[in-house]
């Protein structure tokens, strides 16, 4: 147990000088409680070093596609199987993150040329155009001009961001309790 802790200590203490190299870094720390690792039946670095695969195939499986692998029998798999499993799902997630980054892009563009058809069609300008466009819409607070932003697929781009900014000073807000 105690060359656990000691590993489990050599990782917080290069967490920390990373996280002090610089600022504005954040990291977690593992629990170095030897009762905590026995209570999960870790006693080893070997022991560990397993949790921690597994953990990451865990999550990274459920971040590609949306479910937890409960029918993965983990204890039947070797570390190499494991290690396998977990190259893959990392091949995978970056393609997501490319796909669902693509999927932005494609949304950004429509939602431009959405507006400078607005434009084209009367409006005298962008602002114009986005009380046009949004002038449909019931907003009581700014989570509804951030929810109409995500529903144009743009939230969580820098256009859209800035977009939120802007709206808030363009839709009409709703009293709830007119409502």
């Amino acid at each position: 147990m105690s060359a656990l802790i000691n590993h489990l200590n050599e990782l917080n203490a290069k967490a920390r000088a990373w996280m002090d190299a610089e600022e504005g870094r954040w990291t977690g720390f593992y629990i170095t409680d030897p009762e905590h690792w026995a209570d999960m039946d870790i006693h080893t670095v070997e022991d560990f070093e397993r949790y921690e695969l597994q953990s990451t195939i865990w999550d990274t499986y459920k971040d590609v596609h949306g479910i937890r692998p409960r029918f993965m029998d983990f204890d039947s798999m070797s570390m190499e199987e494991l290690q396998a499993e977990a190259d893959h799902l990392f091949t995978a997630a970056e393609a997501h993150i490319e796909y669902e980054e693509l999927l932005k892009a494609e949304s950004l563009a429509e939602f431009k040329e959405l507006v400078q058809k607005t434009i084209d069609t009367g409006a005298a300008d962008e602002k114009t155009a986005l009380r046009w466009l949004t002038t449909a819409e019931t907003f009581y607070h700014g989570q509804c001009v951030e929810a109409w932003v995500y529903d144009q697929g743009i939230l969580f781009t820098d256009y859209g961001r800035e977009l939120v900014k802007r709206l808030m000073n363009i839709v009409r807000f709703e009293d709830m309790e007119l409502v």
